[in-house]
């Protein structure tokens, strides 16, 4: 079974994620905070960390960079899901620039897509893209309507 570290503060997406990636097979471990999803790398040793990018104790960011400067984690695929938008995009592309494979906005993300992102990862067995600033799926800000 393959397992799925979810660093992750919000009981409502823990709820909701965690439960589609159990129905389609997958061990879920959760990670509330940034240290506690330190720790829990190297003693789970997951296949895919799914991080929310603000997280308490340490950030979403300082779980990438762990997770990419330490040889036996640094090929497992990393994918933000983030909140973050229009005051947050710098940091998401911060993020991808140091190791997430890709980057989704939950507020027009579903799990299904989600899980379509992880399966991709898991099968390709490297980078979704490898231009990093292309690995961020954030719609286009709003569009006034034309009168």
């Amino acid at each position: 079974m393959k397992t799925i570290i979810l660093v992750e503060n919000d009981p409502v997406v823990i709820k909701v994620y965690g439960s589609e990636f159990e129905l389609e097979g997958f061990g879920v471990e959760v990670a509330p905070d940034g240290l506690v999803a330190l720790k829990m790398l190297t003693a789970v040793r997951p296949d895919v960390v799914v991080v929310d990018l603000t997280i308490p104790k340490s950030n979403g960011t300082d779980v990438i960079k762990y997770i990419r400067s330490t040889p036996a984690l640094k090929t497992i695929p990393v994918v933000i899901l983030t909140k973050a938008y229009m005051t947050m995009t710098s940091l998401v592309q911060q993020a991808a620039a140091i190791g997430a494979d890709m980057a989704l906005l939950k507020s027009s993300c579903t799990p299904g897509q989600l899980l379509e992102v992880i399966n991709e990862l898991l099968s390709r067995g490297k980078p979704v893209e490898s231009d990093p600033s292309k690995r961020i799926a954030m719609p286009a800000p709003p569009t006034k309507p034309q009168t």
